[in-house]
């Protein structure tokens, strides 16, 4: 799940944009995507970093969050979804998600007492990637 709502702002902004297949997107028009979204939605006015951005397609593209999304640079310069039908919001739930949530259920009919802690670790994973999925 984001760190915060700015984080899921941001996420949210440059999934929008690299759905957009219109217009050809650079690091800096991505910034400034995101820069206008959190003046606009939370009145902040101090903008966004590059590295942030850098960062933020960095999480998007791994399965910290469960979106894996495939995003890719075309000539060294611009960015989109390799897939058009592509969206972060659009995500279903994943194979290790699924198997996360069967291997809960087992454990839990079992009523094992040595598997508590187990079960929690394991529902505290759903429940990452379920709220990553769901805050869409």
């Amino acid at each position: 799940m984001p760190v915060n709502k700015n984080a899921l702002i941001r996420y949210k902004t440059i999934d929008r944009c690299l759905r957009n297949r219109y217009r050809r997107w650079t690091l800096d028009d991505l910034v400034e995507a995101c820069s206008d979204a959190l003046y606009e939605m939370e009145g902040i006015t101090r903008g966004v970093s590059v590295r942030t951005i850098q960062g933020d397609l960095q999480i998007m593209r791994s399965d910290k969050l469960g979106y894996e999304a495939p995003i890719e640079v075309y000539d060294n310069k611009y960015y989109r979804y390799e897939d058009p039908d592509y969206s972060i919001t659009d995500n279903p739930m994943n194979e290790d998600t699924c198997e996360l949530v069967l291997k809960a259920v087992g454990m839990i009919r079992k009523r094992d007492s040595n598997s508590i802690e187990e079960i929690g670790d394991i529902l505290e994973k759903v429940g990452e990637k379920l709220n990553a999925l769901l805050l869409h």
